[in-house]
């Protein structure tokens, strides 16, 4: 989730939950916490492109989580000694809670066991912005704005907080639905529609899929990116939950049997590469000595813009990124 919004919960609960009681302190301290695990974004800082692979790893790990959030603390009640450890600690754990979950819900993967485990859990329910989220925990804000309504900012937040709540719901209900019209299409042997054109034929009987998933598009929970892979082959499709269409729109070829590819595969960092990406696309430029490698899961239909963290990675060394 981006940082706009994960500072949009912290201020929402504050001010629905916390300000009456523990006063104003409450909204800072909570915007604070709500960014807290994004500390492993220092990574960044190196100018190395492989910092993405560290993003949500140490920050993010419930295993060093309490340490930022008792040090975030400490560092609070020097600004607001008259708040107790308890109080302060309570907000802060719960600010870095919530920004797990916000964490979670897209398609990017919390690392939560760094650095025990590379696993990379993730529910993929909204994408990674999302205005819908985004608009409604704004508008307590914007209501209050006009001074008439301003005396009603913890009743707008709560209500704000009721509105996600049913949203998320929505979208975890669709990520589900998307899920079972793909699984449906996929032991039919084929999807309703297609948008490959007149031309395309099907030879056989296709077998059955290595893989499946359902990615979020932007602007909605209604439609979803979902991906399947037989063999070294990718069909991409548009899900529509409410029409219940599974519609393919294009087919990309993953060239994991090109022995140079293997070899670019077999290195330190395509191996991070294939542990950190979801749906990864290999491709071997002729004459240039590497393999190109992107996932799908940073792709949209309706963005409709190239992948994002494609890396360059020369077969048989250690490799040096290119995005």
């Amino acid at each position: 989730m981006d940082p706009v919004t994960h500072t949009l919960v912290g201020v929402t609960v504050a001010n629905g939950l916390f300000r009456r009681r523990v006063g104003a302190a409450a909204v800072p301290i909570l915007a604070l916490a709500s960014n807290l695990p994004d500390i492993d974004g220092l990574v960044h800082l190196t100018g190395d492109p492989t910092a993405v692979l560290m993003r949500r790893t140490f920050g993010h790990s419930l295993l060093l989580l309490p340490l930022w959030c008792v040090a975030l603390a400490w560092l609070v009640r020097l600004r607001w000694r008259h708040l107790t450890r308890l109080e302060v600690l309570g907000m802060v754990a719960l600010g870095a809670g919530l920004h797990l979950f916000f964490d979670l819900i897209n398609s990017f993967g919390v690392v939560l066991l760094w650095p025990l485990s590379a696993a990379r859990p993730e529910l993929a329910w909204v994408f990674i912005i999302d205005l819908i989220l985004t608009g409604l925990l704004a508008a307590p804000l914007l209501v209050a704005l006009a001074p008439r309504w301003r005396p009603r900012l913890a009743t707008l937040s709560r209500a704000a907080i009721a509105a996600v709540a049913v949203y998320l719901a929505l979208c975890g209900a669709g990520h589900a639905r998307a899920m079972t019209l793909l699984e449906r299409a996929a032991a039919d042997g084929d999807d309703a529609t297609s948008d490959l054109g007149p031309d395309w034929v099907e030879v056989g009987s296709p077998a059955p899929p290595d893989f499946l998933y359902v990615f979020p598009e932007p602007l909605g929970p209604h439609r979803w990116r979902a991906v399947t892979r037989t063999g070294d082959r990718y069909r991409l499709h548009l899900i529509n939950v409410i029409t219940g269409t599974v519609t393919r729109r294009r087919e990309v070829s993953t060239h994991v049997a090109d022995p140079r590819v293997a070899r670019a595969r077999a290195t330190p960092l395509g191996r991070r590469l294939e542990a950190f990406f979801k749906a990864p696309v290999w491709e071997f430029e002729a004459g240039s000595g590497v393999a190109r490698v992107y996932d799908l899961r940073f792709t949209s239909f309706v963005l409709d813009r190239p992948a994002v963290f494609q890396f360059d990675v020369p077969a048989g060394a250690r490799g040096r990124p290119n995005l």
